[in-house]
């Protein structure tokens, strides 16, 4: 990854914004800029400096991963302590902080150790640069969707009656850990029969029967940073007539929008192509939630599509297209998948099949 890119890109957006210095502190966008993969550090950056302030269990790690950074290790001193040694007299300074990843006692603490000139809080400076994704980055996240699907392929052929949510749930994991993964990206929805209507339910000791619609919302997170997610929903023995048309309703629902999205359209315009095709289904109060969002460092990031997302997609957006139907007392049906945004169509990255599986 280009860190000396990056962090060109933000070294401008400070200079235009005649700041002095930014505090980098959401661990996600240390990461970006620097490589570094350890879980405390903070970037101190300004246009002919630039730091990151780690604890003395890093002292190693900073040295092998970062190298556009100078290393600056805490030490027996408190972090804001630390951060004054770095950036010295700043009475005449303006400094920015990520508005998003500051709490209240972290900034009161800030200006009671630094006598700033101001403190603004800034929002979007390291995530409008992560959500275009470069081809690097693209490349990760299709192998992290790879070691998903590879699961799932798996996971269908020891789906048993008897096994229960957690059951199928820690296979998934246990298939993505085995193949290179470093953890999951969220705790798998795995979900049986009529506990599959709660769309964001967890995987309990339920068992499986014949008849039950199986959900499967999972992903993995690779030792690189990005992650994945996926969902497939197949069936146990024969399903109802209604889960039969709930499936088709999800199933042209996600095609529609995956044959429509592109740059240049905005956020609410995406959503829209798969929520039309429910609403003329009927199904409309039965899609509860955004078509999607976007993936790479965090699992869930910008861009957002749902009917409040009126920004513009762009090329380079890596984004998750997941419509849903959900019925209490009869079941759910999501089927996701992860795609990039492209000029003119839209790539999607799964290879494993949507049609309906009855096993």
């Amino acid at each position: 990854m280009d860190y000396k890119s990056r962090t060109a890109s933000v070294l401008k957006t400070i200079d235009q914004g005649d700041a002095d210095w930014f505090f980098v502190t959401d661990l996600s966008n240390v990461r970006y800029l620097s490589g570094f993969t350890g879980s405390s550090a903070s970037l101190l950056i300004s246009p002919d400096r630039q730091y990151i302030l780690t604890d003395g269990r890093y002292t190693e790690q900073v040295s092998r991963e970062v190298s556009e950074y100078q290393a600056v290790i805490q030490g027996n001193r408190k972090e804001m302590q630390a951060i004054s040694d770095i950036i010295g007299d700043a009475s005449d300074k303006i400094i920015w902080f990520e508005a998003d990843n500051y709490t209240v006692a972290r900034f009161s603490a800030l200006q009671d150790a630094i006598p700033a000139k101001s403190f603004i809080p800034k929002r979007s400076v390291v995530e409008l640069l992560r959500v275009v994704k470069e081809e690097p980055e693209i490349l990760a996240l299709k192998q992290a969707l790879k070691l998903a699907e590879d699961a799932f392929q798996k996971a269908l052929d020891e789906i048993h009656e008897g096994m229960s949510e957690r059951e199928l749930a820690r296979f998934l994991l246990d298939e993505m850990w085995r193949a290179g993964a470093v953890k999951e990206s969220f705790d798998p929805l795995v979900l049986f029969g009529p506990r599959s209507s709660m769309c964001h339910g967890k995987a309990s000791n339920h068992t499986l029967k014949t008849g039950d619609v199986i959900l499967m919302d999972f992903g993995c997170l690779m030792p690189d940073g990005y992650n994945s997610d996926i969902t497939r929903t197949i069936f146990f023995g024969q399903p109802s007539e209604e889960l039969k048309s709930m499936y088709q309703c999800v199933f042209d629902a996600n095609r529609a929008a995956e044959d429509s999205i592109c740059a240049g359209i905005s956020g609410v315009q995406a959503d829209k192509y798969a929520r039309d095709v429910i609403r003329k289904a009927g199904r409309i109060d039965q899609f509860m939630h955004g078509l999607g969002h976007g993936v790479g460092l965090e699992i869930h990031e910008s861009p957002r599509l749902s009917p409040l997302a009126d920004h513009q997609l762009e090329s380079g957006h890596v984004v998750t297209i997941e419509p849903g139907v959900y019925v209490a007392g009869v079941g759910g049906i999501r089927i996701e998948d992860m795609v990039v945004i492209r000029d003119g169509a839209c790539e999607i990255m799964n290879n494993s099949t949507k049609e309906l599986i009855i096993l």
